[in-house]
């Protein structure tokens, strides 16, 4: 039986709650196969799930450093938070998160300074030449330790390079420990919902590993916007917006995240204030990357000054029923969607109000105004909780000016814009259509 083969029946095991037998699988897997930290990690929840608290904390200690000599730090840290909740105050395992957070900080010039691992407790050697399928008892338990304990002394890191952390990385050392105390870690199941499309959440989840599959509803049908791996997050616009997903993220293979709730963000944030502007710059950073790869509106200019081009914006979070933009009044800047929804209406002369359009992730409102001069000639409301770009008069001017490819597609978009408009109204009219948004060319606002 290969090693893949002997963690399907470890799991299969462990799921019917037969923890002695599946610590005698997964044990077996790692005598063969050393470096499988994987069933590694699932002997050491079987060790706690039998009482024996100890071996199990020094099992997934071996575990997290075998990760943290490979790289697979969001794994490490997976491996010294389960110890944790068996022994919050354990010196070695937060020696050991010190040491992923200094393997991965961002503010080390070219090599983290990592500091060396405490003495070894060579207790252990792995050297155990009976199949441990076989034992049970305490017998088992002997020998089971004496392979979990052991160190991964095979594979070395790349010393050169620091491999991403995503979002843990800009944190503080102490702040760091303190969120991967509070954060929950979870296994997720094939085709469990980890967040759902539309509902409020206020979860940012990490993959730690496996793989998800992000999907988003368009006209009745589900759509497949791709697929998340080990070390992606996602959720941190709902987290720190409180507007809930644009799209919904499903488990198609087994899975293991973190889960960072805003309460525990809020307690880390007492004792380390910067955390909240933080996660902030974070989520910002990573909006403007998604804007600059999708976006029309930043197509136009060169990759590299779409960053220059971003940095121009300041973020506003909205609010529902929040008037960005009201018929008959100037608008005051322009607005970029980063997340949320906006919906554009307008009265119509036969009564009642038009729904133009909506505005998603990539659209501007305002444009029109701004670049004629003339009043709002629609209403741009916000639909839910949206996250924003926001860019007074005076810098759209600087901006256009700048970046004059800009200009030339704003009023190209514009041009055809009111032509939409015009078709939505029945009375004909001139219209300046003013705040109308930035979409594809498809189609009208």
């Amino acid at each position: 039986m290969n090693e893949s083969s002997l963690r399907e029946l470890g799991m299969d095991l462990f799921e019917e709650r037969q923890f002695e037998r599946a610590l005698a699988v997964f044990a077996e897997a790692v005598r063969r196969v050393p470096a499988d930290h994987r069933s590694r990690m699932l002997a050491s929840r079987c060790l706690a799930e039998l009482g024996e608290r100890e071996r199990a904390v020094t099992a997934y200690h071996a575990c997290a450093e075998g990760l943290l000599r490979r790289d697979y730090l969001l794994s490490a840290m997976a491996a010294c938070k389960l110890a944790l909740e068996l022994s919050p105050n354990e010196r070695r395992l937060k020696e050991t998160l010190y040491r992923v957070h200094s393997r991965a900080a961002r503010s080390a010039p070219g090599r983290a300074a990592v500091p060396p691992p405490l003495p070894p407790e060579h207790l252990y050697d792995g050297k155990v030449d009976t199949d441990l399928m076989g034992l049970v008892g305490e017998e088992l338990s002997n020998r089971a330790i004496e392979v979990l304990a052991a160190p991964d002394t095979g594979g070395t890191a790349d010393p050169q390079s620091r491999p991403p952390l995503p979002l843990f990385a800009d944190l503080d050392r102490d702040a760091f420990l303190d969120l991967v105390g509070r954060m929950v870690w979870r296994t997720i199941k094939p085709e469990e919902v980890i967040s759902r499309e539309g509902e409020p959440d206020d979860h940012l989840h990490v993959i730690v590993a496996g793989k998800a599959e992000v999907t988003r509803r368009t006209d009745g049908e589900e759509r497949t916007l791709g697929f998340l791996g080990g070390g992606s997050i996602f959720g941190e616009l709902a987290l720190l917006t409180g507007a809930p997903p644009t799209a919904s993220v499903t488990a198609v293979s087994d899975s293991e995240v973190f889960e960072i709730r805003r309460e525990h963000l809020n307690a880390v944030a007492k004792s380390h204030p910067a955390v909240p502007q933080l996660l902030a710059d974070f989520a910002q950073q990573r909006m403007m990357r998604n804007l600059m790869a999708n976006s029309p509106l930043f197509q136009q200019l060169p990759e590299s000054e779409r960053g220059a081009f971003f940095q121009r914006f300041t973020f506003r979070a909205l609010q529902p029923g929040e008037r960005v933009l009201v018929e008959g009044e100037y608008s005051q800047g322009l607005f970029l969607v980063l997340a949320g929804e906006l919906t554009v209406q307008k009265e119509d002369p036969a009564g009642g109000m038009v729904t133009l359009g909506v505005l998603r992730e990539g659209d501007v409102a305002g444009e029109i105004s701004l670049l004629t001069g003339l009043r709002a000639t629609a209403t741009v409301s916000v639909t839910r909780k949206t996250a924003a770009g926001w860019l007074k008069r005076e810098a759209f001017q600087e901006l256009v000016t700048s970046f004059p490819n800009i200009r030339t597609y704003l009023e190209q978009l514009s041009d055809r814009r009111l032509k939409q408009i015009g078709e939505a109204l029945r009375p004909l009219e001139i219209i300046d259509a003013d705040d109308m948004m930035l979409e594809p060319e498809t189609g009208a606002a």
